[in-house]
This record gives C-alpha cells, structure tokens and sequence, in this order.
C-alpha cells in the first residue's frame, strides 16, 4: 500500500499574498523551483507556478503587480493511503499537529504511483527471469529491464535509442506486429544469444506506439516445461494489459483487499469512475453494501478452487467471472479474478418502457422454452432499434437470413411489440406441410368440402389469426399454386374457406422469414414476382453469427445457464473453452452453439468446460498419426497434398488450439479451418 508520505516533496518557497511577480521569480530563480506557496496571516491560501505567473505577465506587462494565484488544493494527513481526488490539482500533506510536511501535484502523484509499480513489476519479472524491452514506433528501444540485459549480455547504454529491428535475428517480420498482430513462440538471438518469446503491439488508446517483446533465454526455456507454463501465463497477463482487453484483470490479496486492477474496468459494474477508487479497499465492502453479488472471492477462498460466478450489481450490470486461487507453499497468497461484461438487452418486449429495453431478467428465471434475445453486438442492437419502430405498425415484414440464426426470435419480438400483442402469435412452417394439405390450413374448409372434412368445417390459420400475427416461415417453399392463392388473399384481405362461397374479411398482421434468396427464386421462376413484391415491403437482414462474434460470448453463458437449470447439473466454462467458441466458424449459427452448449453441459467431463472440450466437440478428436509431415507412399499429386495439408492442421490444431489461431499461421481463412476439421472427424 503507498501512503502521501512516500510521494511527498517538501516546500522550499513560501511567500506572502501581497508579493509582486518580480519579487516570486527572482525567489523562484534562486531556489531552482518551479512552485511557489503563498500565505496569508500565515495561513497557506494557494500556490502559484512559473506558468500562471508568465501567463499574468502576459496579460500584463507589469511586474510590479501582486501575483495570482490557485487555490485548488486538498490537505491530507500525511501517513493516510493514496487516494486521487477530482477538482483538485495539488496535495498539502499535514502531520497529526496539522503541520505541513509536503506537496504533491495530482500528475506528479500519478506518475510517482506508476513508478512504484513498474519497479515492483520489474523486480516481479526479474526474479521470473523474464526479458523485456520496448521500443517506439520507429524501433528505438526506450526501455529494457535488469533481465534482458542478463540474457542478452549487452548493458542498456549501449542499446538505449538504437534500432532493434537492426539488433535482432528472426526470421519474424515485425512490422506485422506495428500493424497490430501479435507474434507468439518466435525465435530470435541478440548478440550470439538464443531467446524464445512473444512480440506484442504497445497500445496508448486507438494508436500503436510502438512493441513490447518478453523472452526467456531460450536454454532455460527449453529445459524448463514449469517455467513454460509461467511464462505463457504472465505474457497472457500482459497481453491483455498492453493490448486493452474486453476483461477485466483484478487481484485481490488474501485478507480481501484488492491490490491491483488491469485491463478494461468495469465501471458500471463497481459504480465508481476509475480503478483508483477501489484499490485498498475489500471486497466484502462492496457486497456489503449490495452494490454486487455474490462476493467470487469468498466463494473462492472457501471452496480453495477455482471457481466461477455471474455476479449483477444492482440490477443493472452483469459480469462473468472466474477467480482462481494462488497458493504459496500451502498457504493462499491471492485471487486472481477474470471478468468480462455480459450485460444483455432485455430478451422480450412485452414490457417496454420509453427508454428502450430493459437489461435481461435474473438467471433464476429462465425458461427453456421462452423466446429470449440475447445480444451484445452493434449490429443486432440497431436491428431491435429498427425492429421497434416498424412493430408499432401493421406493415408487412420479410425476415431473411441463415437458418439457424434466430428469426422465430425477432418474430416473436415484433409480434410482442406490437398493439396485437395481447392475441396469440400464429405461426406455420410452409416447407414442413404437404402440398395437399397446406391450403386447408391456411384458409380452412367448409363441411363437405371433400372426403373426410369435418362436419363442422375448420377455421384457416388465417381466420384464426384475426386481429393478430400470422408468421409464414419459410415462405420460398410455398407450392405456387399456393403463391396465387396467398396472393389473392393479401390484396383483397379477405379469405374464403375450401368448399365454402361467401369470402370473409381478415385484419392480418403477415410477417415472413426464409433461409433462401427470394429475389433469386423469381429469376428462376420458381417464386412469383408480383407476391415477392407484395412481402418484400420492410424486408430485415438477420447477419449470421460469424459477423456478430460478440454475440457467442454472451449467448454460450445464456445458453449455459438455462441448461444448468434445466438439468440440476453444476458446470462452468473456462476462459480458454470461451477463446475457442469465440474463434470457430458456427455454420450453424446460433441454433448450432446452443446444441453444442447442450452437448458440452451434458457430456463435458468435470465441473468445467475446457479448451479441450470445445475442441473435441467442435473439431472432432485429431489424433497426431505422424511425427513429421510426409507421404509415406507414392500416390497421385493432389491426393498427395490433401494428406499433408491434413496433418498440418492436425499438428496445428494441437499447437495453436483455435481455428482463428492456426488461419492466421498458415494465411487461410478461419471457415476453411472449421471445414478441413470437419472432415477430419
């Protein structure tokens, strides 16, 4: 914990209120300072510096007037915790008689923290044996650590400023990692010396200012698998430090108190506007007060596992987060807690309010059977946006898209929003009914009609969708002898039954959705143009859910949780099972994920989902048949490279455990990864 002590400065200029300009920058002058205290009665009233006093010279040329001066200070007793203020520019430490010690600017306390930290970083990282160095955006190494010097035998004035790339062996292009990339395993040498390591875009807000490369020497990497393993796990954590993750990386000590905060903060979740605010505080003091819950960190220390949990705060914010416990010869020394924002829009319409939809109900209520919409994307938020306007009004809608990307979900959504909501959606898949019977269905029969009618006649979905929605999916497979009946019925907005003479009047609500290209279809004849037109009026894209990757995230927890209910079963996944998800292809779509969150529930070994398990169910088991890529047999040429393109994505599948991972390695796309894979099962 650092106190004002340690970064206070003591005063060495004091002057009264009625000084002139002339007088303060000759006393300035002579004490080399740049700050200056003014008293008044002997009472410290505000400080003045070499800026202000210029720019009131500027104002006026005239140094025989008294100075001006600030007064934004904040007095503080001296042996308290750092804690930054806002309005404030400047702290006055005071000891317990209310004496004043020292100064400090808020940008000076800031830097002095960050300093602190760095070194203990660095001292962190050197007793790990971790290398370091960073460099501009032109190359120049601006910082290398005790470490690297070690490794690489060179002392740091003599590689301070000069170019890196120049310096340095690989067979790595690292302007790939300027354009954002990140280089994982690259083996470089430095002075005759042999390193292995990760290079890593250094990110200050949108820009690229320059790279980060960690590295082992790479003897010690290679006769050490448990210092492998450290290194892949701290250069993931400063990976998702420098390159500005979606997560949330908070370390918390063993009494509770949280010691350090990195990645993106969820201020939303904590109700405080920077991460300042809650390190040195303990976590119960958040829980305590109801601002979230549950406390991860109690169900942590208490299970002595790792252990995950959706925590809400208040009602509005929801993370997911997994803590994990760091033991010290046997005794737990912290927690480490990942979390990543999944803070959903309402799955329903059904009760709106002005301000849009509201955040999705608690887990503890989920149906399985409810029609839920579960987003994050930009692209679906300003689809429901959209969706919420034209629902208000009687206007006929297309939905096309995928199969399996959700469109019975919008249905239901439109359908809900609607003033027709307090009647029943009434719904029909064209391509499930046989062509005999699908005009009784939709348009009813009188009795008699034909053999085997009922004697009371039947009402058509049509009619009983009066006054309501009538949901036609997967209108391209409509017969067209139906296209022209269908037609009749929307032009005129009335129905009559089979076998019956006297047309009845329907208000019908007509929303359509199909996987196919209608426009396509009327081309080839196989789809009426004038009905096309008729139902092409508010037609909505539904993207598939490879082009709204932030979706999978939050709908495999949805999905998970829903699953966990409905079979009284206790799993969890891991942020590694998350990655792969993340990366797959999903030709399915969403109907496709929540089969396989399904399968990973009910087949999944263990309490948690890992890597490993999404890979299998994903990819199918990829057993390592050879141990070099070869054709052990003669055979025709494109056999020959379809056998070693085969092993190379075995072998690296295995190396780099995602799909998105290995595209990038070989230079093809991550679908044609997911394709190969499929084969392979």
């Amino acid at each position: 914990m650092i106190i004002w002590n340690d970064i206070l400065k003591p005063i060495s200029v004091y002057v009264n209120i009625q000084s002139t300009i002339g007088s303060v920058i000759q006393k300035l002058s002579d004490h080399k300072a740049n700050i200056v205290f003014i008293k008044d009665k002997g009472s410290l009233v505000g400080y003045s510096t070499m800026e202000i006093l210029m720019h009131q010279i500027a104002q006026k040329e005239d140094l025989s007037q008294p100075i001006s001066y600030k007064n934004d200070i904040l007095k503080v007793p001296q042996f308290t915790p750092v804690e930054f203020y806002h309005n404030v520019s400047l702290i006055i430490g005071e000891d317990a008689n209310g004496e004043i010690v020292g100064y400090t600017t808020i940008e000076q306390a800031r830097n002095k923290i960050s300093e602190l930290n760095l070194k203990d970083l660095n001292l962190l990282l050197h007793g790990a044996g971790v290398g370091i160095v960073r460099t501009n955006i032109d190359y120049q190494i601006e910082y290398i650590n005790e470490t690297a010097e070690s490794i690489l035998g060179l002392h740091r004035s003599f590689l301070q400023f000069r170019d890196y790339k120049m310096l340095l062996t690989t067979d790595k292009n690292l302007d790939r990692v300027m354009t954002g990339e990140t280089l994982i395993n690259v083996n470089a040498s430095i002075n005759f010396k042999h390193t292995v390591g990760n290079f890593y875009p250094l990110r200050m807000g949108d820009k690229i200012k320059g790279l980060i490369h960690i590295f082992f020497s790479r003897e010690v990497f290679e006769d050490s698998v448990k210092e492998l393993d450290f290194v892949r796990n701290l250069n993931s954590d400063l990976q998702t430090v420098y390159a500005s993750s979606q997560e949330q990386i908070l370390v918390i000590d063993e009494s509770g108190k949280i010691i350090r905060v990195a990645g993106m903060f969820l201020h939303d979740f904590w109700k405080v506007d920077n991460p300042e605010n809650i390190i040195g505080k303990h976590i119960s003091e958040f829980t305590r007060k109801n601002i979230f819950q549950p406390n991860v960190f109690e169900l942590c220390k208490k299970q002595m596992k790792k252990v995950t949990s959706i925590q809400d705060s208040m009602g509005k914010s929801r993370v997911w987060s997994v803590a994990t416990p760091v033991y010290h010869e046997g005794k737990l020394e912290k927690v480490v807690v990942l979390s990543r924002d999944i803070t959903q829009e309402r799955s329903s319409i059904l009760d709106q309010s002005d301000e849009g939809f509201q955040p999705l109900q608690d887990h503890d209520d989920l149906n399985i059977n409810e029609k839920q919409l579960v987003y994050r994307s930009k692209t679906i938020e300003r689809l429901v946006v959209e969706i919420k306007r034209v629902a208000q009004f009687n206007s006929t809608i297309l939905l096309e898209g995928e199969s399996g990307v959700g469109k019975e979900v919008f249905v239901h959504h439109i359908h809900s929003a609607s003033p027709r909501s307090n009647k029943q959606l009434v719904r029909i898949n064209c391509g499930a009914i046989p062509e005999n019977l699908i005009e009784s269905e939709l348009f009813g029969y009188e009795k008699g009609a034909f053999t085997g009618a009922d004697k009371n006649g039947k009402a058509g979905l049509f009619e009983i969708a009066d006054n309501s929605t009538l949901f036609l999916d997967e209108i391209g497979e409509l017969p067209l002898n139906m296209q022209v009946k269908l037609l009749r019925v929307l032009q005129e907005r009335e129905v009559t039954r089979i076998g019956g003479t006297q047309p009845k009047p329907i208000n019908v609500r007509i929303i359509t959705a199909t996987n196919k290209d209608l426009r396509e279809l009327v081309n080839q004849g196989e789809f009426r143009e004038d009905l096309y037109y008729r139902l092409y009026v508010i037609p909505f894209s539904i993207p598939p859910l490879r082009e709204r990757k932030e979706d999978i995230f939050p709908l495999a927890i949805y999905f998970l949780e829903q699953f966990k209910k409905m079979y009284d079963i206790k799993k969890s996944f891991t942020p590694e099972a998350i990655e792969v998800l993340e990366t797959y292809a999903w030709p399915g779509n969403v109907r496709e994920l929540q089969n396989i969150v399904e399968r990973l529930t009910l087949l999944g070994e263990g309490e948690w989902i890992k890597r490993e398990h999404a890979l299998k169910f994903l990819y199918g088991e990829v057993q390592k048949k050879k141990t070099q890529l070869m054709v052990l047999e003669i055979m025709p040429l494109k056999e020959a490279v379809e056998e070693l393109e085969t092993q190379l994505i075995q072998r690296g599948m295995q190396k780099y455990g995602t799909a998105d991972k290995l595209s990038k390695v070989l230079g093809v796309s991550p679908a044609t990864i997911s394709r190969r894979m499929k084969k392979l099962k």
